[in-house]
């Protein structure tokens, strides 16, 4: 595997002082090379303290973090072979573009050469070409986004971390970097991991998603099996089912279960962990 995250857990102090709060509780994630996967949820709900453990922001009270079988909990953000999309972009406003997107290379003492020939490759990609001698007060938010975007990829990662990279965005060009992001990742075939709370883009975009709530993973899945099977009442209403119905399962077969839904009987497909005569809620 890739990237593991094993059993990973970081606690904060109480705001009241009273102990301990989970942020993230004992998550396990594992990533293959190559995949897009996004980590979703509400406000609140771990996402974001997860990307920061990945990336090194933050280090976790428990558990591992493996890439390409090196463990990296004690290890600083900029030896972890990782780069990071911010939600705010976080580019240099007192320098220009091909400035900005050259900041990682010369702080690793790449040659001027060197740094020229990548720095055109990437500006090719991300469509920024004619653009380098600008400020970033002299170009739009969408341009903005792929200069942040352009730095992150020119150093090469093994890994590009997204923190809500598009929030700030007007919906039309939202969903029009959507499909610019998640192309340019399987062009480069880099591995990608992303944080939204919104659900249509993480269902667009991602190989994966892990859907988080209260610090917890509670569904990891493709887009069609987090839309089509959530596995738990939490996935299925952040997703936008409404409809439950109480029911009770007489038998199990495999992955299909025959239940009673007052007088009839229905087929369905059961998530895991289920058994015959217990009570369940059909969506």
């Amino acid at each position: 595997m890739f990237l593991t995250l094993d059993h990973l857990t970081k606690q904060f102090p109480a705001r009241d002082k009273s102990g301990e709060v989970a942020a993230v509780n004992d998550v396990s994630l594992e990533i293959e090379k190559g995949e897009f996967v996004t980590l979703l949820g509400p406000s609140g709900c771990g996402k974001t303290t997860t990307l920061r453990l990945i990336a090194g922001f933050e280090f976790p009270t428990s558990g591992k973090i493996i890439l390409d079988g090196k463990q990296l909990e004690d290890v600083p953000p900029n030896k972890r072979d990782m780069a990071m999309v911010f939600q705010s972009y976080a580019i240099f406003p007192h320098l220009t573009v091909f400035e900005n997107i050259a900041y990682g290379l010369n702080i690793r003492h790449f040659s001027k050469n060197e740094i020229r020939e990548k720095i055109v490759h990437v500006i090719a990609l991300t469509k920024l070409t004619g653009l380098e001698n600008r400020a970033p007060n002299q170009i739009s938010g969408g341009q903005q986004q792929r200069v942040a975007l352009a730095r992150a990829l020119v150093v090469e990662p093994k890994v590009l971390l997204f923190d809500e990279p598009l929030s700030n965005l007007d919906a039309k060009l939202r969903e029009e970097m959507r499909f610019e992001i998640r192309d340019l990742q399987k062009r480069l075939g880099i591995t990608a991991i992303y944080v939204t709370h919104d659900q249509q883009e993480a269902l667009v975009m991602s190989d994966k998603i892990a859907v988080m709530n209260n610090g917890r993973l509670m569904q990891l899945g493709s887009p069609e099996d987090i839309f089509e099977r959530p596995r738990n009442r939490f996935v299925a209403e952040f997703i936008g089912l409404s409809d439950f119905i109480p029911a009770r399962i007489e038998t199990l077969d495999g992955k299909f279960a025959q239940v009673n839904v007052g007088a009839a009987r229905l087929t369905a497909t059961a998530a895991p962990g289920f058994a015959a005569q217990q009570n369940a809620l059909l969506f």
